[in-house]
């Protein structure tokens, strides 16, 4: 045994053995040994390693050995011990002897921990494993453990080469960020990595570089191009460079860069894959230097001449050097791009380029229809014919006629040998441009290079990529400066006039192709409103007869010619405005044909850009000139006008024939949905009509969805309210026997009171027989809205209709009744004007509720109207410790206006009599005056007509507007400010100013009704008329005002649900 290790040191130290019998001993000899020889021995066989003579670095894990056991933790290094070369003979002697005697019960256990990390590591790196069904799992720490301890334990022979390249492939995908894209080189045991509940990202690239180290210095194998690929990554991942950052020569990160060009330059030929090549070329991209600038466009340019069908990613590379070095890059650079470019029209212009979904793919997105999208060239296709004629990263659609030929040739005439490299040069910046906008380039500082007349050879590739980039440039919707379109007119008008006059034969340039040029020179004077160039572009069409479908024509070239005669209307009407008759005699086309297909593409591009109320107008105009307009379009044209500013133009639709009842239900749905998110009270009655009868057509015989129940709903209140109550009160009644649930109490209550309110009152008591029916009333409920119902109608005068209602709840057992309904009945529901004799009854039937406020103030007005007074004055004096200021100064109210209408009192009699009624109830009952007696007050003295005189009138009611009481700016005289344009001075009565909120329905609205009458009664029409405005205009914003309110509420009361939805409650 000891002879054994002796002959093992001779022969490590070089004396002795070969290298292939040293190989086989690995028994307790040191690795600091043994790697000597095996490197030098190497070295002869191959020509690079994997750091170029730097080590790899220390490990990331060191192992600590307790009781037999191997535990793993981590460190900033690990250590190996081994003798120095002085004594090496020594210690293995020393070693030998412990071995053979006191240590061999450890040694044993050693060797039995290694040979398991080694069956571990094995078995887990196994093809086997790969396809098990229940693979092993490991994590990237324990997998970093395992092979320090086979590395410790001087064991890593045992590991053969492709488990090696395997273990370090798995670490360097471990290291790269996710989402990966997919590589060749990528380890596929990353599904059996097991990542534990830590998700924290951790790199590993120190590790690989070990590991590929060990491999290639140590244990003597050749790196073979995933070795390479991961060492190369290991070290650009040290290449970090910041914004503005400048390396020094001295740099590690410049050292790093030059070991993993080491690397790339030895498997770069081996794949096309971007995750290769553009890690690498990316960071000599970052290092913003001129030298690593030309090895990038070197590289760049090399693989690009190598492969046909490069990957995106190259282009961007390319588009992202002329982005940050346009203006830099040398003369030598841009003859390398353009070499590359030559060389590739000429190796691979036959070469079918495949559809990679990878791949950019371009679709006409300039602004055409939906419906020809698929089949009309627009001027993106052709720039991206074009491209793919150089770079295969513009795709191509399948579904469009691409000139594959035309624009083959066009790029052979632009990259010829014999056009100067100046010219070439621009042509390539035009298509870098198209790629990337904000690339620096001459063509905005001087736009009339962008074509020159020498260079007519390349005009089509010029002039298609110019008006690519301004199209894109024009689809950004804050360009709308007249400066911006300035700009691009000084760009667009040279570029036409240059096209225009090259002469090229039919055979050369297909007629689509022209037609789409020309639809764009359309599109852009549009969007810059350009009559000159429309004008120029039009006569051109006219002269070649491109408007016009030839009988040798296509229905792809007839369609690309119906999209040129849309593009000129609508820049016609861009310019000219929308007189369509006008518009369209400029086409000059023999027949009618035509025009129904272009006006239903025009129709689809309006309502593309959300310009509904335009398409409106070219139907409206197509139907008077008996335009046919497939129902399709109708269908399209009617949802894109159901919007809050164009709902009105889409109820006509209702009636349209071409709609199957699906369609029509969410047409009708969407325009009511409108009305209830935006609170409407009242709408235009023959439009309410329409929707009226539509509502009857679906829902007189077939139950409503439950997703269109509310807005239904809420549209019966704006029928009753816009002149259609009975064909609501008819709706309300066929939904209800089919659907009793559809309606709640308190929609019919509301429903009620409306009809009430506007005078129905014979269809009031229809809906109130509903609510017995209803199984979403309670007894409580019903009654709450018969009670309601009886006092309505009694207040408005009817008083059969309110006693039926009455005695409807007195029939059925066991129902309420309130103190007023009694009140009511006690004064035969004669609320208006009681008998003096029934209103005796009302005191004794008070007397069982004297302290409800309502029912007091109730009563209170019921003794008033029966004219007495007194009576009132007394009841508000014997209740008032029951009542509130608010109920006090309502029933004073009713007092004051109690003697207002006594015709006992007229003039000034009856003026004094008021103020002093007004100062005894200050005085006595607590009362406080408000807006309500200010027109008491007014209404008093209105009476007064002998001294009341029309200046007088006039002069009050300017006084009132000057108060505060609305009159718009529109009937305000200048100078004066009020309506009738009297001065300060000019009215002698000083009316009080009161405080608070000022209702429209309770003060403004009675107030300037009494002016109206005082102003006819004396004869003065034009004045009364003059009010009669202004009061119909307030009531319009009041509408607006209450709908707004409503609104609100509407969405309080949903971000309240939301919230109580969002904590749970």
């Amino acid at each position: 045994m000891l002879r054994w290790c002796q002959s093992t040191v001779r022969s490590l130290d070089g004396c002795g053995t070969s290298i292939i019998s040293i190989r086989n001993i690995r028994f307790h000899t040191s690795t600091t040994t043994r790697k000597p020889l095996r490197a030098t021995e190497y070295a002869r066989r191959v020509s690079g390693s994997v750091t170029q003579a730097t080590h790899a670095g220390p490990s990331t894990l060191r192992i600590q050995e307790h009781a037999g056991n191997l535990q793993f933790s981590h460190g900033p290094h690990y250590t190996i011990n081994t003798g120095s070369p002085s004594d090496r003979e020594t210690d293995v002697e020393l070693m030998a002897e412990k071995t053979a005697s006191a240590d061999s019960s450890k040694l044993s256990s050693t060797g039995e921990q290694a040979q398991d990390s080694v069956t571990t590591l094995a078995k887990f790196l196994s093809p086997k494993n790969l396809s098990s069904s229940t693979p092993q799992k490991l994590s990237a720490e324990t997998l970093k453990a395992l092979y320090v301890s086979i590395k410790t334990h001087s064991q890593l022979s045992r590991l053969t080469s492709k488990q090696l390249t395997e273990l370090l492939s798995l670490m360097g995908t471990l290291s790269i960020p996710a989402p990966r894209n997919p590589c060749m080189y990528f380890s596929k045991h990353i599904s059996h990595i097991d990542s534990g509940s830590d998700t924290t990202f951790i790199t590993h690239w120190p590790f690989v570089l070990e590991v590929a180290n060990d491999k290639e210095r140590t244990l003597g194998h050749a790196l073979n191009g995933t070795d390479r690929y991961w060492i190369m990554r290991a070290q650009l991942a040290k290449v970090v460079v910041t914004e503005g950052e400048q390396l020094q020569p001295d740099d590690p990160q410049l050292h790093a860069l030059s070991q993993a060009t080491f690397q790339y330059l030895r498997i770069w030929r081996h794949t096309p894959d971007p995750e290769v090549h553009i890690p690498y070329l990316e960071a000599l991209l970052s290092t913003h230097s001129m030298k690593h600038v030309s090895q990038l466009v070197q590289r760049l340019c090399k693989v690009l001449e190598l492969h046909a069908n490069p990957h995106s990613r190259f282009l961007d590379v390319m588009w992202q050097i002329l982005l940050q070095h346009g203006h830099a890059l040398r003369s030598e650079h841009r003859k390398r791009f353009l070499s590359m470019v030559g060389a590739r029209l000429w190796n691979f212009g036959s070469v079918k380029k495949p559809q990679d979904k990878d791949r950019f793919t371009i679709t006409a997105v300039d602004g055409q229809s939906r419906r020809n999208k698929a089949t009309v060239l627009g001027i993106f296709d052709l720039s991206a014919a074009l491209g793919s004629a150089v770079v295969p990263s513009y795709s191509l659609s399948p579904s469009l006629p691409i000139p594959r030929k035309w624009a083959s040739d066009q790029a052979l005439r632009t990259f010829t040998p014999h056009a100067s490299q100046d010219a070439q040069w621009i042509s390539f910046l035009l298509l870098a441009i198209y790629k990337v906008p904000k690339i620096p380039a001459p063509l905005p500082h001087s736009p009339h290079t962008a074509v020159e007349p020498l260079e007519t050879a390349s005009a089509d590739w010029r002039t298609v990529f110019v008006l690519a980039a301004l199209e894109k440039t024009l689809s950004d919707k804050s360009l709308s400066s007249s400066a911006s379109f300035q700009q691009i007119q000084e760009i667009i008008r040279p570029l036409w006039r240059t096209w225009k006059i090259v002469e090229t034969n039919e055979t050369d340039r297909p007629i689509t192709v022209t037609r789409a040029i020309v639809a764009t020179f359309f599109r852009v004077a549009a969007r810059v409103r350009d009559a000159p160039l429309t004008e120029g572009c039009r006569r051109f069409c006219v002269a070649h007869k491109l408007f016009v479908d030839r009988d040798v024509d296509t229905q792809i070239e007839r369609l690309q010619a119906a999209d040129l005669r849309v593009a000129y209307v609508l820049a016609a009407a861009a310019c000219e405005g929308t007189n369509w008759q006008r518009v369209l005699s400029g086409l000059v086309l023999p027949g009618t044909k035509w025009r129904d297909e272009a006006f239903e593409v025009l129709m689809q591009h309006y309502i593309g850009l959300g310009n509904g109320e335009t398409a409106y107008e070219v139907y409206m105009f197509g139907r008077d000139n008996n335009v046919v307009i497939s129902d399709n379009v109708v269908r399209v044209l009617s949802f894109s006008l159901a919007q809050p500013h164009a709902w009105h133009l889409a109820v006509p639709f209702l009636c349209h024939p071409g709609f199957a009842r699906e369609q029509l239900e969410e047409l009708l749905v969407s325009i009511l949905r409108i009305f209830q998110v935006e609170r409407r009270e009242f709408i235009a009655p023959p439009l309410v009509r329409v929707l009226g009868d539509t509502l009857w057509k679906l829902y007189a015989h077939n139950p409503p969805p439950n997703h269109a129940k509310y807005p239904i709903r809420f549209f019966f209140s704006i029928m009753i309210t816009s002149g259609h109550p009975a064909q609501a009160v008819g709706i309300v009644e066929a939904i209800h026997r089919q659907v009793p649930s559809f309606f709640t109490t308190r929609l019919f209550l509301r429903l009620a009171r409306t009809l009430v309110r506007h005078r129905h009152i014979h269809l009031a008591p229809r809906v109130h027989r509903l609510v017995s029916t209803s199984p979403t009333s309670s007894t409580r409920a019903a009654d709450n809205l018969r009670g309601k119902l009886t006092l309505g109608l009694a207040r408005a005068g009817a008083h059969t209709a309110a006693r039926n209602v009455y005695m409807s709840g007195v029939r059925m057992r066991g129902r309420r009744r309130t103190t007023r309904e009694s009140l009511a009945k006690a004064v035969s529901f004669k609320v208006l004007k009681p008998s003096m004799r029934d209103s005796l009854k009302i005191m004794p039937i008070l007397a069982r509720n004297l302290t409800h406020a309502p029912t007091i103030q109730y009563a209170a007005t019921l003794l008033v109207r029966a004219n007495r007074v007194y009576a009132a004055r007394k009841l508000l004096q014997r209740t008032q410790g029951h009542l509130d200021a608010k109920t006090k100064t309502t029933i004073g109210n009713t007092i004051l206006h109690g003697y207002a209408k006594r015709h006992l009192l007229r003039n000034g009699r009856l003026v004094r009599h008021t103020l002093r009624t007004k100062e005894m109830l200050e005085r006595l009952y607590g009362f406080t005056p408000d807006r309500v007696t200010i027109n008491i007050v007014v209404k008093s003295i209105l009476r007064w007509r002998h001294i009341i005189t029309v200046p007088k009138v006039k002069a009050l009611f300017d006084h009132m507007v000057r108060c505060g009481y609305p009159a718009s700016s529109r009937w305000r005289q200048e100078g004066s400010g009020v309506p009738f344009g009297s001065s300060v001075s000019s009215s002698t009565l000083n009316m009080p100013v009161l405080p608070g909120g000022m209702s429209f329905e309770r003060h403004v609205r009675p107030m300037y009704k009494m002016f109206v009458k005082a102003f006819f009664a004396r004869g003065d029409v034009r004045a009364a008329r003059t009010v009669v405005g202004i009061l119909k205009e307030e009531e319009v914003v009041a509408m607006r005002r209450r709908e707004e309110r409503n609104r609100a509420r509407r969405e309080g009361l949903i971000r309240k649900r939301e919230r109580e939805k969002g904590r749970g409650i």
